[in-house]
Order: C-alpha cells, then sequence, then structure tokens
C-alpha cells in the first residue's frame, strides 16, 4: 500500500476513535500484517509532523523509566478526515461506501 493511503487509514482510524487516543504498540500491531513496521511509523510520524495528529509520551504505569506514546487526532485532523478542510496530496482517506 502507498504511505499517502497508508496515512488516510491511520487517520480514518484515529478519527473514529476520537476524543481517545491510541497507543504506539496497539497502533502498530494493527497495521503490522499488511504494511512494514517502518513504514506505519513513519506515516504516522509525517501525521504529526503536519499537525494532524498529536504525539504524547507519559510514563509506563507500571514499568520504572520507562515511557508510554500515545497518538490522538487534532481538529485539523478531524476535519481533513470529514472533508471539512482542504484535501493533502500526501494523504488519501479512504471513502465510505
Amino acid at each position: 500500500m502507498k504511505n499517502n493511503v497508508l496515512r488516510g487509514k491511520i487517520l480514518k482510524l484515529l478519527a473514529e476513535i476520537y476524543p481517545e487516543g491510541i497507543e504506539h504498540t496497539s497502533l502498530v500491531g494493527i497495521y503490522h500484517s499488511y504494511e512494514k513496521v517502518d513504514d506505519i511509523i513513519r506515516s504516522v510520524a509525517y501525521l504529526a509532523d503536519r499537525g494532524l495528529v498529536e504525539r504524547k509520551e507519559v510514563p509506563h504505569p507500571y514499568k520504572a523509566n520507562t515511557t508510554v506514546i500515545y497518538y490522538k487526532i487534532l481538529p485539523d485532523g478531524l476535519n481533513l478526515v470529514e472533508g471539512n478542510s482542504p484535501a493533502d496530496s500526501g494523504i488519501v482517506v479512504p471513502v465510505e461506501a
């Protein structure tokens, strides 16, 4: 799958679970059967760099000196998924049938 399609799928997933976020390993686990892990990581990093997704590191609840990474869609990302903002050529959001 092209990275722009993967980015759209990730954004759509985050929109579906909004206002909640998703933990990094869970996000990778959803797509790793279909995509390379590096492509998943690059795609979500692109979304964060574009200001569509928030990347937050928090202390692990049980392991000392360890952090957990969470991703959450931001309002601009939600607007893109809902079609309320101009299209981005780097992101292809799947259309519901």
